[in-house]
């Protein structure tokens, strides 16, 4: 129980991070975001990223059955019952969030250029938090959150 509670107080850590600190490097910041559909099939839009590098790599935290996912691999990960397969809801959310996030023609409200705590974007920090939570509801609730900042409208072609 306790572990949860850490978890989920990071999460929030995070978020709070994510709302309150100005971002001195990024720009269009806003209400932007494209889907994981429009990433796995523009991936010649992709920026930072590339569709065979590892999603583990990025999110350090992931569980097992996500982890050695390509990114291209999580942003089609179905889901499924239990942890594991909330993992994979949360690895196909945050696979799309971290691709809007680095992309700057997308104002997304995550940009990737705010640093957390640790020096990671706060991004990375609250799916990893989710993740160490082992915890179902924690990690369908982030994916939750970053499925309704992917569908803000996507201005990319």
């Amino acid at each position: 129980m306790r572990k949860i509670f850490v978890a989920v107080a990071m999460v929030l850590a995070a978020l709070a991070t994510f709302g309150a600190t100005p971002a001195a490097q990024a720009t269009n910041i806003g209400y932007e975001g494209c889907t994981p559909g429009y990433w796995k099939n523009h991936t010649d839009n992709w920026q930072e990223m590339t569709p065979d590098q590892l999603y583990g790599a990025t999110f350090v935290d992931a569980r097992a059955n996500v982890a050695g996912l390509t990114f291209l691999g999580a942003l089609s990960a179905r889901g499924g019952p239990g942890a594991d397969g909330a993992a994979e809801i949360l690895a196909r959310a945050s696979a799309a969030a971290f691709l809007n996030a680095a992309h700057e023609g997308v104002g997304y409200p995550w940009r990737r250029y705010l640093a957390g705590k640790d020096g990671r974007p706060p991004l990375v920090e609250a799916v990893d938090a989710a993740y160490a939570s082992g915890d179902r509801a924690t990690m369908l609730a982030l994916a939750s959150r970053l499925d309704a900042d992917n569908n803000l409208g996507c201005t990319l072609s």
